[in-house]
């Protein structure tokens, strides 16, 4: 009874785990997507390297911002400055409240998702008239005003009166939590802020690209451009999200093509088996016999035979178009040569300097977004196929000491599927990720528990 709990527990956590990746990992993906705004991540991000320009002598103008529009025949240019000083705040009726004071024009929402509670976002019109407007996130409407009705109240910003046209949705997801600075964000217009603020400049841009591509073609035409209007790519951080999004998107597929490879080497064997099985059948019947004789006294047996080759081989040719998907590998990761050591010590000392470069460096929204769903994700693809291989190995190890026919073990196995994603879609609806199964990983995953019980089965029916 014990071994038979043991077997169940160590199963539904085998099962558990391992969906855990395929269905978390694609919500978390999608959720990426939506926190992207409009855009997604159809984008590329020029910032500035800090660390490299104390002085803010690299931070682009609005001037810079248009010429660079003009070279790249782009108009979906967002920019985002910052201030150069150490604290920023708002005051309210001569009270002073700390606050992230970010410039951004009317595109920001189209690359970072804004969800408003009350009011609207900066306008066009409102950026090109020069307009004292700002939007201000919930918190920090109810620190001031105690509602977040306060749209047409006044707020003292750089020792300018704004008038508040919008509020920011508070975002109580896991993301939201995970990304939060603590700090209350306010928003006016990028140029204003280069008015009224003589530390600040433009640190980051958002550039929309036009296609998916995943070949350096994006990074390599920004560059270019930013030679064009005098800067030097070296000094920026050039980081295309078209690459990031693939990379992404195909790591929640490795643990499932890794399962569906090994039931198609499984099934691959047992098809080479059964065909030596019924050339030996076949062989040693026409040593007595003619072959059509042969043939006419085992039909059945022949045809149960061509049965399961067939079968195996339609299990083979499923379960290839249930795993199979483009290995994306970033064309600065493959070398001219496969054994190049130096190339590999560069490769290594290129991201050692740009952790360095970038300790103390605060990252943009989008940035932070990004960076943390990859984080997020690299840690639920490794727990899903490190703890799931090791319970789903255990489980079946256990039930190999159990008398369990092949139908029992299906059926509960079926059940521990069902309750795992009804669990998974709960911790979703939770963390309010969108629930996003990936139902061809899914199904290679039931294809390869199903395979280990049928070849568990005949294993114990074979005596080995």
């Amino acid at each position: 009874m014990k071994k038979s709990k043991a077997l169940w527990l160590l199963s539904f956590f085998g099962v558990l785990f391992t969906l855990s990746g395929i269905v978390l990992g694609g919500g978390l993906i999608e959720k990426c997507l939506e926190l992207n705004g409009d855009y997604s991540l159809q984008k590329v991000m020029v910032a500035v390297k800090k660390q490299l320009d104390p002085k803010g002598l690299n931070t682009f103008t609005m001037d810079e911002v248009t010429r660079l529009e003009k070279e790249l025949s782009n108009k979906d240019i967002s920019a985002a400055a910052r201030s150069g000083l150490i604290n920023n705040s708002v005051s309210f009726n001569s009270i002073v409240y700390p606050a992230s004071i970010n410039g951004v024009d009317s595109r920001y929402p189209k690359f970072t998702d804004v969800s408003l509670e009350k009011g609207s976002f900066i306008t066009s019109r409102q950026e090109e008239e020069g307009a004292m407007v700002a939007v201000i996130d919930y918190d920090l409407a109810l620190d001031i005003f105690k509602t977040a009705n306060v749209t047409g109240q006044k707020l003292e910003i750089f020792g300018a009166v704004f008038i508040i046209t919008g509020v920011v949705k508070k975002d109580d997801s896991l993301m939201g939590k995970l990304t939060d600075s603590g700090i209350s964000q306010v928003y006016i217009p990028v140029g204003v802020m280069l008015e009224l603020d003589c530390t600040a400049g433009i640190e980051t841009l958002q550039i929309r690209t036009g296609d998916a591509s995943t070949l350096d073609q994006n990074r390599n035409s920004i560059s270019s451009a930013l030679r064009q209007i005098g800067k030097n790519p070296s000094n920026y951080s050039l980081s295309d999200y078209n690459i990031k999004l693939a990379l992404m998107k195909q790591l929640p597929k490795l643990y499932p093509f890794v399962l569906g490879a090994v039931s198609i080497i499984a099934l691959t064997l047992y098809l080479k088996k059964t065909l030596s099985r019924l050339y030996s059948h076949i062989s040693a019947g026409c040593r007595t016999d003619y072959i059509l004789n042969v043939v006419k006294s085992s039909l059945a047996y022949i045809g149960a035979c061509l049965l399961e080759m067939l079968l195996s081989a339609a299990g083979i040719v499923l379960l290839w178009l249930g795993i199979r998907f483009e290995l994306y590998i970033p064309p600065n990761y493959i070398p001219d040569e496969l054994i190049n050591i130096s190339y590999y010590q560069d490769l290594l000392k290129a991201a050692i300097q740009g952790s360095v470069q970038n300790m103390g460096y605060i990252a943009s929204r989008p940035e932070l977004l990004v960076n943390t769903s990859n984080i997020l994700l690299d840690f639920i693809v490794f727990i899903s196929a490190v703890l799931g291989a090791v319970f789903l190995y255990a489980g079946f190890r256990e039930s190999s000491y159990l008398s369990i026919d092949i139908k029992g073990m299906t059926a509960v196995f079926a059940v521990l599927m069902a309750v795992s994603l009804a669990i998974l879609a709960m911790t979703a609806f939770f963390a309010d990720l969108p629930f996003m199964p990936d139902i061809k990983s899914i199904l290679v995953v039931w294809a390869f528990i199903y395979i280990k019980i049928l070849f568990n089965s005949k294993r114990e029916e074979s005596g080995i």
